[in-house]
């Protein structure tokens, strides 16, 4: 306001004088003159002077937002359409949003960062462009597809933000929403410690060597898959989601440093049958590659003797 305040002045004073000068009316057409070398360098002059005298302020502002810093926690953000996916690299977890279905509401998804301390965000889309906008932060950059985007800021404010896409992404744009929560360090780790139990948690006894997987409104109808170990072993996927495309893939974690199935991705509504080899024992990761985390779940290879 103190900037714009002047010029706003300006131009309106000289606008107001104009129509006073000028107001005479006549028959006769105005004087039409060229303008000199001086009104050229005036027309140039002016700007400059404002670009000067503006340019330090805004170079200092942006030397302040974007002063580097350690991060502490680093996330990386996946927007999709509708929802939001959070991985914590140095945690080792991952924080996922749920798409309204018929069964259950909208779950948006629920970040959480620890009260100043640096956080560093690697933002992408795995579809369209997205916006990750947070109002009450004053914070807003775009997610784009085949692009990562990087910044890092620190919470300065206790409290639960809403946020939400900013750029209009399609048919449940307004849905694309989701939570950060600003917490003390202590909560923090409390919190990641509870997410860590919950995904240890999930698991699941192997019940023959066909598996059926029902994706619907952007989810699976499980969380937990289980076949006995090397074994060969089917799975029926259905795509109930008109217009949208899924697959199965199975890797050694949500990070995919190794990758031991992945199927074509099939366009909705349809179905296919996949065969897939035999795995050792072990406890794996599944997902839809078009979703990422948001449609996943634990894939466990159990060793003989292992029933329902």
């Amino acid at each position: 306001m103190i900037l714009a305040a002047p010029v706003f002045l300006a131009v309106e004073g000289l606008l107001i004088w104009s129509v006073i000068r000028y107001r005479k009316r006549d028959a006769a057409a105005p004087p039409q003159t060229v303008g000199g070398n001086r009104s050229l360098g005036v027309f140039f002059a002016i700007p400059a002077v404002i670009v000067a005298a503006l340019f330090p302020f805004g170079e200092a502002t942006l030397m302040k937002i974007e002063k580097p810093e350690v991060p502490q926690v680093k996330i990386k953000v996946e927007g999709f359409q509708w929802e939001w996916t959070f991985l914590y690299s140095n945690e080792g977890i991952f924080v996922s949003g749920k798409t309204a279905s018929d069964q259950a509401p909208q779950q948006p998804a629920q970040m959480y960062l620890p009260v100043d301390e640096p956080v560093e965000i690697d933002l992408t889309s795995r579809d369209v462009i997205h916006s990750f906008f947070v109002p009450d932060l004053l914070f807003k950059r775009d997610a784009i597809p085949g692009r990562t985007t990087s910044f890092t800021f620190t919470p300065s404010v206790l409290g639960t933000f809403h946020a939400q896409c900013a750029e209009f992404c399609g048919l449940w744009h307004s849905r694309m929403t989701f939570e950060v929560h600003v917490v003390s360090p202590p909560d923090y780790q409390a919190w990641i410690l509870q997410e860590r139990k919950a995904a240890a948690s999930v698991t699941c006894a192997p019940n023959g060597t066909t598996l059926d997987m029902i994706a619907h409104n952007i989810s699976w109808n499980t969380n937990c898959l289980a076949v006995p170990a090397s074994q060969p072993f089917t799975v029926n996927v259905t795509n109930q989601d008109a217009g949208i495309q899924h697959n199965f893939s199975i890797y050694d974690s949500f990070f995919e440093k190794k990758t031991y199935f992945t199927s074509p991705k099939l366009l909705g509504p349809a179905s296919e049958t996949l065969k897939v080899g035999g795995l050792p024992p072990g406890h794996y990761y599944f997902q839809c590659d078009v979703h990422g985390p948001a449609m996943s779940g634990s894939f466990i290879v159990a060793p003989p003797g292992s029933g329902p």
